[in-house]
């Protein structure tokens, strides 16, 4: 006769108040009941993430063929599972995913949600996943592309230098680009205001201009100003 192997257990050890103690030891009994019938949290959420783990490979193996292959979409799943390879080097833009067939958005789907908790890096499911991955990217030269530019950090303050502007003549809303100075960027900042952000910006900016230039007891230019500078015409 086969006698099933009892699973192996854990000795835990807790305090609880001895007015709980009761409780406790319902809540107990309670969870061994469930556990015996496969019905905690726990188990259910483990059973989920399996499930999810089979659908994820599935798909992740799905992708990669048609990221190896040439159709319409090829380039575009590439470059998602780029992202998921390394994605500070291969940032991929999610809104790319709205142009994605409804099959390869779902399978992405199933791809990120296995990849949430993963067991290993998603280029080692493969054999020689590692190459193969590399040679994906160059294949649609995506190791071409200059890497990401790091964007402005939240609540940071930046020495800026005003770039150009650009308008649509007979609008009052206007975008700025300027250069971050302390950022290591090579391309400007873009910075749009609209018809009321910009009158605002310039009576302020008019109003720092003039109460900086008016006449101390002390100075006679803005305590900023270079040799020689004199007051603007236009001011």
């Amino acid at each position: 006769m086969n006698i099933p192997r009892r699973p192996k257990t854990v000795e835990v050890t807790t305090h609880v108040p001895e007015h709980l103690a009761e409780a406790f030891r319902q809540t107990t009994l309670e969870f061994f009941a469930k556990a015996r019938g496969g019905l905690t949290s726990g188990q259910r959420a483990a059973e989920i993430r399996a499930q999810d783990r089979d659908a994820g490979l599935d798909s992740l193996a799905h992708l990669f063929g048609v990221a190896e292959a040439d159709t319409g979409q090829s380039a575009r799943v590439a470059q998602f599972l780029a992202g998921l390879y390394n994605g500070p080097r291969y940032r991929f833009d999610l809104t790319d995913l709205r142009a994605l067939d409804d099959d390869l958005f779902e399978h992405c789907m199933a791809v990120l949600r296995m990849d949430h908790r993963p067991d290993v890096e998603v280029h080692r499911y493969f054999p020689d996943g590692g190459n193969r991955w590399e040679k994906m990217i160059a294949d649609w030269n995506l190791d071409k592309r200059p890497p990401p530019e790091p964007e402005p950090e939240p609540n940071a303050r930046y020495q800026a230098a005003y770039v150009t502007y650009a308008n649509a003549p007979g609008y009052r809303s206007v975008t700025l680009s300027v250069a971050l100075n302390d950022v290591d960027r090579t391309r400007p900042v873009d910075l749009h205001f609209s018809a009321d952000d910009t009158e605002n910006i310039a009576r302020d900016l008019l109003e720092i201009l003039r109460h900086a230039w008016e006449p101390r007891e002390h100075r006679d230019v803005p305590l900023d100003a270079r040799a020689g500078e004199r007051r603007p015409r236009w001011l």
